[in-house]
């Protein structure tokens, strides 16, 4: 049989594959996806054919500035509402706290519509002032 050697060895060198230099950070959600998030939402209330407003008659689009600002506003208490979670601070925590800012957006906008449509409602309602002569 043959020495191990330098030129020849019979037991192979082990070598470590080096650690991904990177990080992943679920909560909090970032500026980049927080925007994104408003500009969706904002979207989705400004357009007849989104699935919230088309699959209802309740309801109707608001305009694109109306829609901008509620869903900054609905964006930013979803976001201190799931920050005020008890979650544990790892990463399941972390993935909950997400679920609650993602379910708080969506009850937050669903709420915004619903009153939206009951004032549209009773204004629609109110008995006409017949005017003076």
């Amino acid at each position: 049989m043959a020495e191990a050697n330098e030129l020849n060895p019979q037991v192979p060198h082990e070598t470590k594959a080096p650690k991904p230099n990177f990080s992943f950070s679920i909560w909090p959600p970032s500026q980049r996806i927080r925007d994104a998030a408003i500009l969706r939402l904002a979207q989705t209330l400004s357009s007849s054919s989104s699935s919230i407003i088309a699959n209802s008659k309740r309801y109707a689009s608001l305009t694109a500035d109306e829609a901008s600002a509620a869903a900054c506003v609905i964006e930013e208490q979803a976001l201190l509402a799931a920050a005020d979670t008890a979650a544990a601070d790892d990463v399941g925590g972390r993935i909950e706290k997400l679920g609650v800012y993602a379910k708080e957006i969506s009850k937050r906008a669903l709420e915004m519509l619903k009153a939206r449509a009951a004032q549209v409602t009773a204004e629609e309602l109110s008995p006409v002032k017949p005017e003076s002569s």
